[in-house]
């Protein structure tokens, strides 16, 4: 029952159905697409000589640039981000709904258990793994990539100083992920996600969990136990 506590993950499910990851850890898959641009010249002469080679410039386009920035910057975020929730705690509140997330500091970790689905009445299931959280699961899939040498085939657009993002994740036999971001001061705070299938929203609040949701996530956890 005890979550592991470092960025090295057990496959267990949960979050994306492509994606694995394990409870309390957390870590990342990203594809930086970069391609040269040549200038190439030359000069003749008016009588005939010796050639002069051609000389090449390599250079970059502005918008090359502009996506090594993003994606260097996503890396950054998403790391950040879930550091953060897994530092002070998080609740990720499911827009439409009265269903949130919430994960505990590990100093409070209850029973072993540091997150669990509540909503306004009472605790629902333990989360198992952390890749549930959409702070999270991108710096999974980056890590998990890397620790299996391998890159995240994720691309990602944008406007970091409107503080919008874009990552696309396509999954083979499935389709593609498209999720939006909303940046604050260097972390997540809202996240929209459009599958194949469905499409959900949720805003991000860091922090430790409300009393209510401490006592639910308890009780999420209590439930779980008793029948084990």
């Amino acid at each position: 029952m005890k979550p592991p506590r470092s960025r090295s993950r057990e496959r267990s499910g949960g979050g994306f159905p492509p994606r694995t990851g394990s409870v309390t850890s957390h870590a990342g898959f990203a594809t930086v697409a970069l391609a040269a641009v040549l200038l190439l010249g030359g000069c003749t002469a008016a009588e005939p000589q010796a050639t002069v080679p051609p000389a090449t410039t390599p250079t970059s386009s502005a918008s090359q640039d502009v996506a090594v920035d993003l994606d260097k910057e996503f890396r950054t975020i998403v790391d950040s981000s879930c550091d953060r929730a897994y530092e002070i705690g998080v609740t990720e509140s499911v827009v439409g709904s009265d269903t949130r997330l919430v994960l505990v500091p590990v100093a409070n970790a209850y029973n072993d258990f540091t997150a669990a689905v509540v909503n306004n009445d009472a605790g629902l299931t333990p989360i198992w793994s952390t890749e549930e959280f959409a702070v999270c699961i991108d710096s999974i899939n980056f890590s998990m990539s890397e620790e299996g040498g391998s890159e995240y085939a994720i691309t990602v657009s944008g406007d970091l100083a409107a503080g919008q993002l874009r990552s696309e994740y396509i999954v083979d036999d499935y389709g593609t992920f498209i999720t939006d971001y909303v940046v604050v001061d260097g972390l997540i705070t809202e996240v929209t996600t459009t599958t194949p299938e469905s499409t959900s929203a949720k805003t991000v609040r860091y922090g430790m969990p409300s009393n209510a949701d401490v006592r639910h996530f308890r009780e999420a956890i209590d439930a779980f136990l008793a029948d084990q």
